[in-house]
């Protein structure tokens, strides 16, 4: 994942799981701030294309699967 505990220095985010938000409308909403493919979004943080995908899928689609912190702040932090 990220290489240490905080995004960047000059936007001065830490991790606070209290504001995990595995919804997968949010995650989308994370990757299109970014501005990169969903699987250069996965490759950026250290998951596969397919897991990425799946953390995007909405629930009923079958194969969702909730997003850990971790990926949603290593998403974050590439948005910022």
């Amino acid at each position: 994942m990220l290489a240490n505990s905080t995004c960047n220095a000059t936007v001065n985010m830490k991790p606070n799981a209290a504001k995990h938000n595995p919804d997968p409308v949010y995650m989308r909403e994370l990757v299109a701030r970014i501005g990169l493919s969903q699987a250069k979004c996965a490759k950026a943080i250290g998951v596969s294309p397919r897991l990425m995908r799946r953390y995007l899928r909405n629930p009923p689609e079958g194969d969702y699967l909730k997003a850990p912190y971790p990926v949603q702040y290593a998403l974050e932090c590439l948005g910022k």
